[in-house]
């Protein structure tokens, strides 16, 4: 089983890594993995049979875009699995932050999907244009549809991270109870922090694309590209130079540990 892979991998190679309090799935853990699997199925219910060869080469075309989306599923489910396998919490306020996750989960899968394709088709130069089941041919984006939905996604990623950035402050705050060591400490408030900036990522791509339609009534779908670029690499640069800082300080925790005797000898694993 996956799960068993990863904690047996874990347990095997870890020595300056987090401390795994719980081995054993949850309930929680068994809903999410419920969840986590109904929403690739619903990507994969939404690929119909091909009935011709020209209708199978137009379903290959949305591979790299259903590949993308799984990624991003499997990432998210990655970083709850951790979470758990870090801390063991199921408690209350532990419940409602998960539900929270897996409803935002299910809820952005199918637009998840959709911006992806729209985004692969334009690097692949496909048109702007599709044909409905009824044969006529519309814009994949309006232009008068860019800033609301740019809004949702905004959104939709300021709120998954949020509530990853939440579970970990709550984790925080029971250090004292999950008897976190201070390595630990570092390195759960070094995630609050890298979810927080992650959140507020979202939240901007909302500010910029609004006052970007407050000076022109009519957005256009250029705006919509620029604002997810612009929005993009500064948040790259601005992540990479934190990932940086981030692993100097957890470097020179260990080797302070170490030089301690507090922990031992070896490469540890940022």
């Amino acid at each position: 089983m996956l799960r068993e892979k990863l904690i047996d991998r874990h347990s095997a190679t870890a020595r300056h890594e987090f401390r795994w309090r719980s081995r054993e799935i949850s309930r929680l853990e068994g809903l999410s993995d419920a969840v986590f699997g109904f929403a690739v199925t619903l990507l994969i219910v939404a690929l119909e049979v091909p009935r011709t060869s020209g209708e199978l080469l137009e379903t290959m075309r949305g591979f790299a875009s259903f590949a993308l989306t799984f990624s991003v599923l499997y990432l998210l489910w990655y970083r709850q699995f951790v979470f758990f396998r870090r801390y063991g919490l199921e408690d209350r306020t532990t419940a409602i932050l998960n539900g929270a996750l897996l409803f935002v989960v299910l809820f952005f899968v199918f637009p998840l999907k959709f911006i992806l394709g729209w985004a692969v088709g334009r690097i692949l130069g496909a048109g702007k244009m599709v044909r409905l089941p009824n044969g006529t041919l519309e814009r994949m984006i309006r232009p008068q549809d860019v800033t609301p939905m740019l809004t949702i996604y905004g959104l939709g990623i300021a709120a998954v991270f949020a509530i990853f950035a939440l579970l970990h402050l709550h984790a925080y705050h029971r250090r004292h109870e999950l008897r976190l060591t201070e390595l630990e400490r570092l390195d759960t408030l070094q995630a609050l922090q890298a979810y927080t900036a992650s959140s507020g990522i979202g939240l901007l791509t909302v500010v910029y694309t609004n006052v970007v339609g407050l000076f022109d009534k009519t957005p256009y779908e250029l705006q919509g590209t620029l604002a997810v670029t612009a929005v993009f690499f500064l948040a790259m640069v601005a992540i990479l130079k934190r990932r940086l800082t981030r692993k100097r300080q957890r470097q020179k925790l260990v080797d302070r540990l170490i030089a301690e005797g507090a922990l031992p000898q070896g490469d540890p694993e940022a």
